[in-house]
């Protein structure tokens, strides 16, 4: 599955450029441009827009976000070619693509000219367009063996304060996500997860009645999961989280105890066993009434013969 956000925001190609070839947030050989290399991708733009008189004139660039689910089995190549085929779709636009490895969910930032630098004509972006773009990403998802999502999102894009708050990492909605996923990980179902979260100050509100879960922060702010960003966190998603963790846990401890139950039947058949040989052989030994049939039985039960005994 792979979502598209788009990013409306105020930066700079500049600044954008700069942001997504961080190299703590990927690898050089995850970052390739299309139709202009990328580590001079800003002097290349800035010349297309400078050739036909745009430079400075209007938005510099388009900016977006393809984000795949953590549950496609992806490696980082295979995201990068993914993007890469995105950005064929912008015909006579320059393109960057770097994929970013630094979070749970891999993720391909796009950053286009806004300038065609075949006829010079600003890229043009309407709802259909849109639509075409996600339907293209979902294209490329079944192509590639992954799953998909509804064209339509289902959380909220990333608006531009949110998108600068996360850049300076003074988010507290990125935040709020970091200790989602964290008390996620560590929970094994949603009751440990509120103990987790209520741990960390924060106070969940997830009843069968909502549609959403709503979070409220230690410093009181509050956020319904469709805010997040990412469709994890969506009511739905979290329940069939814990629901597939907890049959996977249920399942180990069956196995476990199948196992423990085994080994112990085991250690009690070797207890008795050597109970019953320690008995037999006292009963040799102590020479009492029975002592000639007590001799054959324990002859049998060690796999000696009688005569062994007699010496």
């Amino acid at each position: 599955m792979a979502i598209i956000k788009f990013i409306n925001n105020n930066a700079t190609l500049k600044t954008s450029l700069n942001y997504v070839m961080k190299e703590e947030k990927t690898e050089k050989k995850l970052i390739s441009g299309k139709d202009c290399i990328a580590e001079n991708s800003l002097n290349e733009m800035i010349a297309t827009k400078k050739q036909f008189k745009k430079y400075q004139k209007g938005r510099d660039k388009i900016h977006f976000i393809q984000s795949f689910s953590p549950n496609d089995n992806l490696t980082y190549e295979l995201a990068h070619e993914i993007g890469l085929k995105m950005a064929e779709h912008f015909k006579g636009f320059q393109v960057v693509v770097a994929t970013h490895i630094d979070k749970k969910h891999l993720h391909n930032h796009l950053i286009i000219n806004s300038v065609n630098f075949e006829n010079g004509k600003k890229f043009q972006q309407s709802k259909a367009d849109l639509a075409k773009i996600k339907k293209l990403s979902n294209d490329l998802c079944i192509k590639y063996g992954l799953t998909i999502t509804d064209e339509k999102a289902k959380v909220d894009d990333i608006k531009i304060n949110e998108l600068k708050s996360r850049q300076k990492n003074e988010s507290w909605k990125y935040q709020l996500e970091k200790d989602i996923i964290t008390c996620m990980e560590k929970s094994n179902n949603k009751f440990e997860f509120f103990s987790a979260m209520n741990s960390l100050g924060y106070k969940v509100t997830w009843t069968k009645e909502r549609n959403n879960i709503t979070y409220t922060t230690p410093e009181g702010k509050k956020c319904r999961d469709r805010k997040l960003h990412q469709e994890i966190f969506l009511k739905e998603n979290m329940e069939k989280y814990f629901k597939e963790k907890s049959i996977k846990n249920f399942k180990t401890i069956k196995e476990n105890k199948k196992y423990y139950a085994n080994s112990l039947t085991q250690i009690l058949i070797h207890l008795l066993k050597q109970k019953e040989d320690e008995y037999f052989e006292a009963l040799y030994k102590s020479n009492i009434e029975y002592g000639t049939n007590a001799k054959k039985e324990y002859a049998r039960k060690m796999s000696y013969s009688s005569e062994e005994l007699e010496m």
